[in-house]
């Protein structure tokens, strides 16, 4: 009896005592994920391929073009700077949304605060661009030499105004329900949902209309640029522009995607995505 005690006694302390070298590790589910580097949805070939016509356009064409004249009028300086301001604000805000974060895992620093403050910058200097840019092709130059130059690059200024314009207010309007739910200003979990719904429908459409502004009105000077050596280029204008919305669509997709999935489970909704579903 005392051997079966000592005995008992010598696997319940070796039950207690187990050798940490041999114990398996700690189940840590945000150990991977925060080792892993954080790259953003919008990485994207759609992104490259609109980034590639900005870089062509600005640093590539453009130069060339200016070192050919003989004489600069100082008002195209001012809508040179605006206009390269508002092309690079879209390159760099398209990419760096302010939920991205630098560095690994969660502990990474937030773009958010570069996605702001350039964005706001580009958008007032996006404005100088469009209205030194109407003078100029209107009245400075001679619009009549090139009647389909001036009406198209008129036009892409036009939509470039509607587009800042709708996606600021639409920021606007996401930025005023948000402090209304952080105010707890509704009366039961209906109303919290329809504003949460709202909230993001705004959200979205301001997406949509910086993306847009980025690809169409700010890709449809660089697209009139490309089109011009090419013999009957109005002809190749429905494919360029129907190649330019599967890279709005494209670059978009994820983001959009993204704030129906953090919403999904907020609320506990089981999320599928297509990398689950394969898996499954």
């Amino acid at each position: 009896d005392t051997k079966n005690n000592n005995r008992h006694t010598m696997f319940a302390d070796n039950e207690n005592n187990h050798d940490e070298r041999f114990l398996p590790p700690p189940a840590n589910n945000n150990n991977d994920d925060n080792k892993k580097y954080n790259i953003p949805p919008t990485l994207n070939i759609s992104w490259f391929m609109a980034t590639t016509l900005c870089i062509w356009f600005l640093f590539i064409h453009a130069p060339f073009v200016l070192i050919a004249q003989q004489k600069i009028d100082p008002l195209l300086y001012i809508h040179l700077f605006g206009a390269y301001s508002i092309y690079l604000t879209c390159v760099h805000n398209t990419l760096l949304t302010p939920s991205t974060k630098f560095g690994c895992g969660e502990k990474g620093t937030t773009a958010r605060p570069f996605h702001i403050w350039i964005g706001r910058v580009g958008l007032i200097l996006g404005v100088i661009g469009f209205i030194t840019g109407f003078i100029l092709t209107w009245f400075v130059l001679e619009p009549l030499n090139d009647l389909g130059f001036s009406i198209g690059i008129s036009f892409g200024g036009i939509m470039q105004m509607i587009l800042q314009y709708n996606g600021y207010r639409a920021i606007k309007h996401f930025q005023n329900i948000k402090a209304q739910i952080e105010a707890s200003d509704y009366n039961n979990q209906e109303e919290l949902f329809a504003l949460q719904e709202e909230q993001d429908q705004h959200l979205s459409h301001h997406i949509l209309c910086m993306i847009n502004l980025f690809v169409f009105a700010c890709g449809v000077p660089a697209l009139i640029r490309v089109m011009a050596p090419i013999k009957g280029g109005l002809g190749w204008l429905p494919i360029f522009i129907g190649v330019f919305y599967v890279i709005a669509h494209y670059m978009s997709k994820p983001l959009v995607q993204k704030i129906k999935t953090k919403r999904d489970r907020e609320r506990g909704v089981v999320v599928v995505t297509e990398e689950s579903e394969l898996r499954s």
